[in-house]
């Protein structure tokens, strides 16, 4: 019950998956895989996927307000 409780108490996340996000301290953009609360830890949490330099595919959890939309203008 205290589980239900704290799941659906939280606050609706600010992304949705999908949407292409990158860290507010800057490096690559990034895929949100999911979004939404955790067992471990309050508030919304994002899982997002980018391929890194070598091309490999790589995954991390973030705090949503750690996060902001990528800018939709490509560079040149």
């Amino acid at each position: 019950m205290q589980l239900i409780k704290r799941l659906t108490g939280q606050a609706t996340p600010m992304f949705r998956t999908g949407e292409v996000l990158k860290l507010k301290s800057g490096g690559r953009t990034m895929t949100a895989t999911w979004a939404g609360p955790v067992l471990f830890a309050p508030g919304n949490w994002m899982i997002c996927q980018w391929f890194s330099d070598a091309g490999e595919l790589q995954q991390e959890m973030f705090p949503e307000e750690t996060l902001e939309r990528a800018s939709r203008t490509l560079a040149a």
